[in-house]
């Protein structure tokens, strides 16, 4: 059975690279098509958060959700690929974190992006996505390449967190392709907090 489970998890292991290796040639080829459509905030962190309540029971770890009541009912935006980005900056912040809790709150902002972006810069309306956690935290150093391909926080090859150093490079070219950009405020041994901002319509 201990054997079975090594080969299973293996196997995981390699679907997941490959399919992730996919994603970012697609996406690096321009053959990635957003596909608009109306999304219900209260479906979208209802979908997104159910497989982490799991976890969080289990790991005795707090998992917050908020909405910002300021925020209307829905935005406008490719569902499928703001969940992939949603679900990889949520599956990080678990991964890094022992004790204390993940939090995901959603709220209309005016500003935090980079000033230049092109598209935020022009949009009327910007919900931002911050995904906080009281992990281990994210180096200076590191913070600059963890967003580029198979680049990691630990990168040894003994490394205790495993994964393949995509999820992020994927995650930072969608948030670039659905119009929106993220950021990333860490302090070592404190925790980490990403932002996802995208226009309200894309």
């Amino acid at each position: 059975v201990e054997f079975a489970r090594t080969i299973h998890g293996a196997g995981t292991d390699l679907l997941n690279l490959i399919s992730d290796i996919l994603d970012l040639s697609k996406i690096e080829s321009g053959t990635v098509s957003v596909e608009a459509e109306e999304v219900f905030f209260a479906n979208l962190l209802d979908m997104v958060g159910r497989p982490f309540r799991h976890e969080a029971e289990n790991r005795h770890l707090s998992f917050d959700v908020q909405l910002d009541p300021a925020l209307g009912r829905s935005l406008i935006t490719d569902s499928k690929r703001l969940q992939q980005v949603l679900k990889n900056l949520l599956s990080n912040a678990f991964k890094f974190t022992a004790s204390g809790g993940v939090q995901l709150a959603v709220s209309a902002v005016a500003g935090g992006w980079s000033p230049n972006h092109p598209v935020l810069k022009n949009a009327p309306n910007v919900v931002a996505f911050t995904v906080s956690d009281s992990g281990i935290g994210i180096p200076l150093e590191k913070q600059k390449i963890i967003f580029e391909a198979f680049q990691q926080a630990d990168a040894s090859t003994s490394r205790k967190y495993g994964g393949t150093g995509l999820g992020l490079a994927i995650s930072r070219e969608l948030a670039s392709l659905l119009g929106g950009e993220i950021h990333l405020k860490s302090i070592p041994g404190s925790g980490s907090q990403f932002t996802l901002y995208l226009p309200l319509n894309y």
